[in-house]
């Protein structure tokens, strides 16, 4: 192939070719460098550009692939900010490509989230590593080991951890809190377990060596301030702090922890176009829970003892966000009573979900969005994917499985509740996922 000649891709959501006319130098197709990257963008800041910028230089990469969270996010709460917009302001970012991580995943535990992501990744055979973020005083070498550690573990489960956790799990504690506790006496730092990158970054090696994958995972070093932290005075502060300092558009928004991209995004369309908040979903979420209190059991995540707490404490609802804090108690997190909630609202069956793991997950990879310069890694990726490339909407019923099917719908459903709790808070039309374009930058 001519590394100077013109890239055209025959795009199917668009019905015309688009042409890419590179005066730079491409890679040929056995010589491509694919990177990936797993994530929420929630929204997209300085510390996520600082990552992708690292790992394609570390690894001389010629594209970077993020998979990301859809409409909402692993807490099971709404996305601040909608997914063509994060989108978007990845593309801006530096990321070549996004595809939609499917709801039944991007709204489930730590583990379904990873390996959803993980297979969906390893279905395009065209990825050599997976880049995520951790948290650690160890240089990123050690931290790795740590991991992999930790990982063989939560694999091979030796009789002594499965002894602890199940010691664990009859004190009380959540699945997430006795993995941890089980796990005190295989590594050296436990603690580390409690902060959420390294938990999502054990999931993904764990998701990687389960299924055997060659896709080789890079930890980089998270920069400034931790997921949990409030401080929004710092170039790289978190994406929950800068969600929570934006209560309107004003100089002392923490401008400077998001580039410029993401900066243009919030001033054009903010108070606009988003943010919604789960407290939007309260009517909604009410209506859903009454039409399908007979048999909340169906859902994914929700068992028996959920399912009655939510019952009894039904009675007082007011808001959402009142009635999953007066739900939650020790054995069950405020985080799992979200996904719940997120599961009955969007009518995320167990059943499903259980023939998604039979299926190994992945059943197709929706684009959100690309830049134009990585036209020649779409072709080649259409070339090496077992799974369909969805462009147009309207054709996925002729390329999916009846499951996959099911998986799709449920992503509409999830954008159309999305939609349209932001047209009822802003009052204005918004697009639905068959009209939605793809983004191209």
């Amino acid at each position: 192939m001519d590394i100077n000649m013109n890239f055209c891709i025959f795009f199917g959501a668009y019905s015309q070719y688009r042409c890419y006319n590179s005066n730079e130098s491409m890679p040929l197709e056995e010589d491509m460098k694919i990177g990936a990257i797993i994530a929420e963008y929630n929204p997209f800041h300085n510390g996520h550009k600082y990552q992708i910028e690292t790992f394609r230089e570390k690894q001389s990469l010629d594209y970077v692939i993020v998979i990301m969270s859809g409409d909402f996010t692993q807490r099971g709460e709404p996305a601040w900010m909608p997914k063509h917009l994060r989108a978007k302001s990845a593309l801006m970012g530096g990321a070549d490509l996004i595809l939609e991580l499917p709801v039944y995943y991007a709204t489930g535990s730590a583990q379904i989230f990873a390996e959803g992501a993980v297979a969906h990744l390893n279905a395009l055979n065209s990825v050599d590593a997976l880049c995520f973020g951790c948290e650690t005083m160890e240089s990123e070498t050690r931290h790795l080991k740590w991991l992999e550690t930790a990982a063989a573990v939560l694999l091979e489960e030796p009789e002594s951890f499965r002894e602890n956790l199940s010691k664990a799990l009859k004190s009380g504690l959540s699945y997430a809190a006795a993995r941890a506790k089980a796990l005190e006496s295989f590594i050296k730092t436990p603690e580390l377990l409690a902060m959420p990158n390294n938990i999502l970054a054990l999931e993904y090696i764990t998701a990687l060596r389960k299924t055997h994958s060659s896709i080789r995972p890079i930890p980089v070093r998270r920069k400034g301030e931790g997921y949990h932290s409030k401080k929004t005075d710092r170039t790289f502060a978190s994406a929950s702090a800068i969600r929570k300092a934006f209560p309107d558009i004003t100089p002392s928004a923490p401008w400077f922890s998001l580039p410029d991209g993401t900066q243009e995004i919030i001033k054009t369309h903010f108070y606009k176009d988003f943010p919604l908040m789960p407290e939007d979903f309260s009517a909604m979420f009410a209506s859903a829970f009454l039409r399908s209190a007979p048999d909340l059991n169906q859902y994914a995540d929700v068992t028996e003892e959920i399912s009655n707490r939510m019952m009894h404490c039904f009675k007082k609802y007011r808001t959402l966000d009142d009635f999953l804090l007066e739900t939650k108690n020790k054995s069950c997190t405020y985080s799992r009573l979200c996904r719940c909630a997120a599961h009955i609202l969007l009518e995320l069956r167990k059943d499903t979900l259980i023939q998604a793991k039979t299926d190994g997950f992945a059943y197709y990879a929706r684009i959100l969005g690309f830049r134009e310069k990585a036209s020649p890694l779409l072709g080649y990726l259409k070339k090496n994917t077992s799974i369909p490339l969805i462009t147009k909407m309207a054709s996925y019923p002729k390329h999916l499985s009846d499951n996959g099917c099911h998986l799709m719908e449920a992503d509409i459903r999830a954008a159309d509740y999305y939609r349209t709790a932001l047209q009822i808070k802003f009052g204005q039309t918004l697009k639905n996922e068959f009209n939605q374009e793809i983004i191209i930058l």
